[in-house]
């Protein structure tokens, strides 16, 4: 599991297997005693100076691989807070903006590698001049997928399996605007647009 810093996270007893706790290998967080009884939680707060890597165990099921890890660490970061905190649910996003100003035409992939399969768009962030004209392509084989607009009113007819170009959009007034793919946005098929 990877989190940010300042992140509250919560262990869940369903109450089968027996006795567990949660206690990290480092002594930085441990659930104290062990407990079988469902409803039962521990969560601990990773502070901001709190990041790295905490690999933890369940003490009474470690020998049986009962391990996890919580890696804590800065997301990635346009420092653009609006795009940031739209587009950090998709694993593709590494903070990069892909910079297309001064071109008429440029295209984003639908249905790009990422997410756990063929759920991201490429490139995540995208800035450009106003004038420019967007287009966005299924990829091959990557499945159903949508194109909607949070911040104007810009949609596909339709959801759309097969490759080509499904959506062109030119934008003619400067800002941010976020996307997603609706069948796929809780995986973390977003993205933005910035348009100077």
């Amino acid at each position: 599991m990877e989190v940010p810093p300042e992140t509250f996270v919560e262990w869940d007893w369903t109450g089968h297997g027996g006795q567990h706790n949660v206690v990290a290998l480092d002594g930085t967080f441990d659930s104290g005693r062990t407990n079988a009884q469902k409803g039962t939680s521990y969560e601990y707060l990773f502070l901001p100076e709190e990041t790295g890597v905490y690999r933890f165990v369940s003490e009474p099921h470690r020998d049986e691989g009962m391990k996890g890890a919580v890696i804590v660490k800065e997301p990635p970061t346009t420092g653009i807070e609006e795009v940031d905190e739209w587009v950090q649910l998709s694993n593709t996003f590494d903070g990069t903006i892909t910079d297309k100003t001064n071109t008429d035409t440029t295209t984003i992939t639908t249905g790009a590698e990422g997410n756990r399969g063929t759920f991201a768009f490429d490139p995540v962030v995208l800035k450009i001049s106003s004038g420019t004209t967007v287009q966005w392509e299924w990829a091959e084989d990557s499945g159903p997928h949508t194109v909607a607009f949070e911040d104007i009113d810009v949609r596909t007819d339709e959801v759309y399996t097969e490759a080509g170009v499904h959506l062109e959009y030119t934008f003619e007034e400067k800002g941010i605007y976020r996307y997603a793919c609706e069948p796929h946005e809780s995986l973390g098929g977003r993205g933005a647009i910035i348009v100077e």
